[in-house]
């Protein structure tokens, strides 16, 4: 036994000392938490590429097992909040997260070990290190603290990469530190499976700022598939959420929420089954949302209080609901506007709605295209819409008589004005209208409806005001009076044949 196995064997009995193993290139240390500097200061430098394997074992039988690549960087801390105090639209899901962190913990095993290995060969996986990773997670016999013993060890700036396989994860993972990147092998091939979740509110909870997740699959998590809040440049690429019961109460809320964040870009992805929103960004600025897949949730997209997003290229199908554009009322930011949505297919979304009773998506009904909600200054354009039973595109205020709950806040618009529909495809909507539109819009409703509520506080006439419809071929209109007591329903497009400014292309910064 050399002279550094004790102070080893006591640092990894002290408790939670593995919560984090950093490396520390300007000494030339590793360093296992802090009681460990000593212990594995003879080891050499100036960091080659290392593999550490440190197992350790107790009551609780947890282990962490990590392959470590190029060296650099301090020690990254958990530092996610205690509780959520965001409110969206799935107000059953704003609970605390309970998370009580994944560090291992119980008593010691008799070693640990350290290998070095130049090629950089991970004794967990058999394989190389990729050249371009920090980190290199495979499926274990504790995939909680394999992946988030190397989530929490990552510095800034690091790439963490997940193997081939299924990860079985029974809590919350976290991502605190910032430009952080977590990578799949591929999105088919890598899969984070939450289906024994019994801790923590959300799949994966992001804090930190700059972070990118990429290629892989999340599957059936109770909570939100992957969640961020109040964080800044945030990206979501070639990642999949999924739930595999169809019209289930009893699947998660929504499959990526971002929620009052900056820069935030969701892409090349997909989500299934969500009880709420598959794709939902609130309370947020300088979005884009492109060529991504939603099907069989109640909500395909759904871009709620925010303002400056773009919702391009992507394929709503077979929700309750296509696309929604919704200002609500009762949340910290306010006056979301100024969403363009061009290019998208908005098809047969006739599915039944299986939102939680009381929430604002659970209002919708069955067969919409778009639904813009108290929303203003929105631009619909070179978009295909077709085969929604209800209506292709409805544009209503926010109001108790179609299902909503009351506002009760003051300060809330909830009118929806100044909106551009134009040059849209339009195809066999409207043709079996669900309640209440079939009572309101008749049988077939038409391709677009609006409610015909004003604010009588506005300018009599003011033409920025009018929902405006402008060359979207053989498609019908009809404004349907709710405010009115549908005493004064008309289908005349004069009023409404009008343009107004085109948002740009993509959101500003």
């Amino acid at each position: 036994m050399d002279a550094a196995q004790p102070a080893m064997r006591r640092a990894l009995e002290e408790p939670r000392v593995m919560k984090k193993l950093s490396r520390d290139c300007r000494s030339g240390d590793a360093v296992l938490a802090s009681g460990m500097k000593g212990a594995m200061s003879g080891m050499n430098s100036p960091c080659p590429r290392r593999t550490f394997s440190f197992a350790r074992a107790g009551a609780t039988g947890l282990a962490l097992s990590l392959s470590l690549g190029a060296c650099g960087g301090d020690d990254k801390g958990d530092t996610d909040a205690a509780s959520d105090s965001t409110v969206g639209t799935q107000g059953t899901d704003d609970t605390a997260d309970m998370t009580a962190g994944t560090e291992p913990t119980g008593t010691s095993t008799d070693g640990a070990t350290d290998t070095e290995t130049e090629g950089g060969t991970s004794p967990t996986t058999g394989g190389e290190v990729p050249a371009d990773c920090d980190a290199f997670v495979s499926p274990s016999d504790d995939d909680v603290a394999t992946l988030q013993g190397a989530l929490l060890n990552a510095a800034d700036g690091d790439v963490v990469c997940l193997a081939e396989g299924t990860f079985s994860l029974n809590t919350e993972i976290s991502i605190s530190a910032n430009n952080l990147t977590l990578r799949g092998a591929a999105r088919d091939l890598t899969i984070l499976d939450f289906s024994a979740q019994d801790l923590g509110a959300n799949g994966i909870k992001i804090s930190g700022d700059g972070v990118t997740v990429r290629s892989f699959t999340v599957k059936e998590t109770p909570g939100d598939g992957i969640r961020g809040d109040d964080v800044a440049d945030i990206t979501f690429d070639d990642v999949s959420v999924e739930w595999a019961a169809k019209e289930s109460m009893e699947s998660g809320a929504y499959g990526f929420y971002p929620v009052g964040s900056t820069g935030v870009v969701i892409r090349n992805s997909r989500v299934i089954g969500a009880r709420d929103a598959g794709i939902y960004v609130g309370q947020s600025t300088n979005i884009l949302v492109e060529d991504n897949e939603a099907y069989d949730n109640v909500a395909g997209i759904e871009i709620e209080n925010s303002t400056g997003a773009t919702v391009r290229r992507n394929h709503t199908h077979d929700n309750t609901a296509g696309i929604l554009i919704f200002n609500l009322p009762g949340l910290p930011v306010q006056d979301g506007k100024h969403t363009l949505a061009y290019e998208n297919i908005v098809e047969n979304n006739n599915g039944e709605n299986f939102g939680i009773p009381g929430t604002s998506v659970a209002a919708v009904p069955p067969g919409v295209g778009f639904m813009i909600l108290a929303a203003d200054e929105n631009e619909l354009r070179d978009n295909i819409i077709r085969g929604n039973r209800t209506t292709g595109v409805i544009i209503v205020s926010y109001n108790e008589a179609i299902g909503l709950e009351p506002a009760d806040d003051p300060n809330f618009d909830q009118y929806a004005e100044g909106n551009y529909v134009h040059d849209n495809s339009f195809e066999g909507n409207g043709m079996m209208p669900a309640s209440p539109i079939d009572g309101v819009a008749g049988v077939p409703a038409a391709d677009v409806l609006f409610d015909g509520c004003l604010d009588p506080d506005a300018m009599a006439m003011d033409p920025a005001l009018v929902n405006c419809l402008w060359q979207n071929g053989d498609a019908d209109y009809m404004n349907f009076d709710l405010c009115g007591g549908l005493a004064n329903k008309s289908t005349d497009l004069e009023p409404v044949t009008c343009q107004h400014t085109a948002l740009p292309e993509l959101p500003e910064g």
